[in-house]
């Protein structure tokens, strides 16, 4: 009984030890991108001390990128980004992995929601909008630091610097506000 109990434990603290293990990997060797945030209505941006973020990147229009045409909700989609001035941008979408020159990027995300140019739903149609998440919208803070970053009322610009690693998962490795970098991940 003892022997299957310790084993337990064991597994699990494996566990736990290899998910902040591959987040770590990430952060150290992902090819570092810079990405514009976008505001989200202040009444849901803070629950707790945690910030809700909406990237330039979390909607692609069809039309002005390239890849495939048809996508589901809730499909895995990978998504070529490259520099573009000051932040990354979205050059196109693919179901499964691509094949992409140097100098860029590719992200992996789960399609949101697919709405066409009047807000319908969509499926079949270039002029379709894609919703995307990335697994990095989500950011906890310091305890009581949320209101410092809300929606630019302030006229304070947040940018977030994050980390893709060539599996295409991402992971926050800075805030910046203004430029300057405020909050930067470690792992403790």
């Amino acid at each position: 009984m003892t022997l299957r109990v310790g084993l337990i434990l064991l597994i699990q603290t494996l566990a736990l030890t290899a998910m902040v293990a591959m987040k770590q990997w990430t952060l150290n060797t992902g090819t570092p991108i810079l990405l514009e945030t976008q505001p989200v209505d202040p009444r849901s941006l803070f629950r707790g001390d945690y910030v809700r973020l909406n990237y330039t990147i979390n909607t692609i229009k069809l039309d002005e990128v390239g890849g495939e045409d048809v996508f589901r909700r809730y499909e895995r989609v990978y998504v070529v980004l490259k520099p573009g001035g000051r932040y990354w941008e979205p050059v196109s979408v693919h179901q499964s992995w691509p094949t992409v020159e140097s100098g860029v990027v590719i992200i992996k995300g789960e399609v949101g929601s697919t709405i066409d140019a009047a807000g319908e739903p969509q499926t079949r149609s270039r002029k379709q909008r894609l919703n995307v998440r990335y697994g990095v919208e989500d950011y906890f803070v310091p305890e009581g630091a949320g209101r410092e970053l809300e929606v630019r009322r302030d006229g304070k610009h947040i940018d977030l610097r994050i980390a893709v690693d060539r599996y295409g998962n991402a992971g926050i490795k800075a805030v910046l506000v203004d430029g300057e970098e405020r909050y930067i991940e470690t792992l403790f």
